[in-house]
């Protein structure tokens, strides 16, 4: 079950739907973060707390949102850095969102096609006939196309 489910059924479970803030604790308790991670997404400056009460911190209930939110986004594949510039601690889309968006899955999409590649290349090696990759001509092929790009690469 994915945090985003997790918290959302906590919430519903746990929290008096007139229920406005909670503490670290409460908060820790909802989303399965330890305290000293919402610790770190404060100062990261993806969420903040409305004060403190008792020495703890004190957070609105939609926190628990923005968490889920976070969490989508770095399943998304985007860093704490990169969700810090995309939302602020209270939720606001960066006015940029779709073009971060849009490059994050171009960067996706370039990732997949080399982990397909990659996939390829194991499968090959897997049942190649050849007792040595050395002698496989097709391995030797790819290997002497990756040199010639190593070379490329640095010529520029």
């Amino acid at each position: 079950m994915s945090l985003s489910l997790q918290v959302e059924l906590r919430f519903k479970s746990m929290v008096d739907p007139g229920s406005v803030v909670m503490d670290i604790s409460e908060l820790s308790a909802l989303t399965g973060l330890a305290p000293s991670a919402l610790r770190f997404y404060e100062r990261r400056g993806l969420i903040t707390p409305i004060g403190r009460a008792g020495g703890k911190r004190i957070y609105r209930a939609r926190t628990v949102q923005q968490i889920a939110l976070i969490d989508l986004l770095k399943v998304s594949g985007f860093t704490l850095p990169e969700i810090a510039k995309l939302i602020d601690p209270d939720g606001h889309v960066s006015p940029d969102w779709r073009e971060r968006a849009r490059a994050k899955q171009e960067h996706l999409r370039r990732q997949l096609a080399d982990i397909e590649r990659a996939l390829a290349m194991l499968q090959h090696t897997i049942e190649c006939p050849h007792t040595s990759l050395h002698e496989c001509p097709i391995h030797q092929a790819v290997v002497d196309a990756h040199a010639d790009t190593l070379a490329t690469s640095r010529d520029t």
